[in-house]
């Protein structure tokens, strides 16, 4: 399976829908900016995006141009429709609507990967391996999915440790997966991931504009609108530039197991903290834009700095994976900005926003020169 591919518009309008599942995680936040509720919301998040995943493994041998494979998909997407409707009430009474919703959610893509891998065209004994660790990766797959269900009619003191219970059990059936080849297209794996960021980073954009319309012009409000912008396409170049071309590159030059793993670790897994990133810089962006000329409380404060703390930390685990080096430039940003949290915490918002997005602008020229010949190097190269 080494031919381009690209995303489908059912897979599109899947990704919409789990989107709209992202804000209602962030309006679950939005007024309660605190550690109990940003723990509930990342367990909520993690469920969802473990759910996100799995379609997205799914849809890499999948033919869109089948009604049968389309039809899969659809009701999937009204299922997640559901789930992302009841997160905001995930905690409190809707807990049984969100577990249910999950489960079917999970259950439908545990059905269609059962059938892609019964319908294979491979050789009999490859067959037999790839069926036998599909089996077991969906007995998993489901366990995780049964601790959702039975954790949404449970009390809410008791729903922590079953949904708890089940992002552990969906982590560890992923690093488990070691013996089995699963198919993986580079390209529209890379590409799946690549679009879902590109969407999030537009809940920024839309989170800095809800912040601008309609508010009194002032100096602090202009300067804090123009580095928030300034910030969001930075985040997009330091995932799309060198970073992104690379990635798919070195999923394509990976073989065999090799490639599964490297697809597990740079993209199902170090994509969840990316996500959780943009969100928090999201809800500090709300709070920044109120009042630019006052100080950030420090819930907004850290939000805005420790978002983009994870969105940096997730694309060094990328790149470590990629290349195995370490990026030099995103770890001594990972460590200025703490201590732009810390040092500047008395300074207007817009100072602080302004300060950031300086030194995220040098910061990421400064790499990007560094990979020029890199990156002419991957364009030259036959794919």
């Amino acid at each position: 399976m080494n031919e381009d591919r690209s995303a489908s518009f059912v897979e599109l309008f899947f990704d919409l829908v789990f989107v709209f599942g992202v804000t209602q995680v962030v309006a679950s936040i939005h007024g309660h900016l605190d550690w109990p509720t940003l723990w509930r919301a990342a367990v909520v998040l993690g469920l969802m995006w473990w759910a996100w995943t799995q379609y997205t493994w799914l849809a890499g041998y999948a033919d869109f141009d089948e009604i049968r494979p389309r039809i899969v998909m659809l009701i999937a997407t009204a299922g997640t429709f559901i789930l992302a409707v009841s997160v905001q009430g995930a905690w409190a009474d809707e807990g049984r609507f969100f577990g249910m919703a999950y489960f079917g959610v999970m259950a439908l893509a545990g059905a269609f990967m059962w059938l892609n891998v019964r319908t294979g065209d491979g050789d009999g004994q490859t067959d037999r391996d790839r069926l036998a660790g599909t089996v077991v990766y969906i007995v998993r797959m489901m366990a995780g999915s049964l601790l959702v269900l039975v954790g949404g009619f449970v009390s809410a003191d008791y729903r922590a440790w079953f949904w708890v219970a089940a992002v552990v059990v969906n982590l560890l059936s992923a690093l488990s997966v070691e013996r089995y080849e699963y198919d993986v297209n580079a390209s529209h794996f890379a590409e799946r991931h690549g679009l879902f960021v590109i969407i999030v980073l537009g809940e920024g954009l839309i989170a800095i504009g809800v912040g601008l319309v309609g508010q009194d012009g002032s100096a602090a409000f202009y300067v804090a609108g123009t580095a928030m912008l300034l910030i969001v396409l930075a985040l997009w170049w330091s995932y799309f530039d060198w970073l992104f071309q690379t990635g798919e590159k070195a999923l394509e030059a990976a073989t065999g197991l090799a490639r599964g793993r490297l697809a597990r670790d740079a993209y199902s897994i170090a994509h969840y903290p990316l996500v959780a990133g943009i969100i928090l810089f999201a809800l500090g962006t709300e709070e920044l834009l109120v009042h630019p000329e006052a100080s950030l409380e420090p819930a907004g404060r850290w939000a805005f700095v420790g978002g983009l703390m994870l969105f940096f930390a997730a694309e060094s685990l990328m790149a470590y994976r990629f290349t195995g080096s370490t990026t030099w430039e995103r770890f001594a940003l990972i460590g200025l900005l703490p201590i732009a949290g810390l040092a500047f915490g008395e300074v207007s918002g817009a100072t602080l926003v302004a300060l950031v997005c300086a030194g995220l602008l040098v910061t990421l020229g400064v790499e990007s020169m560094r990979h020029r010949e890199e990156l002419k190097q991957l364009r030259t190269t036959p794919g």
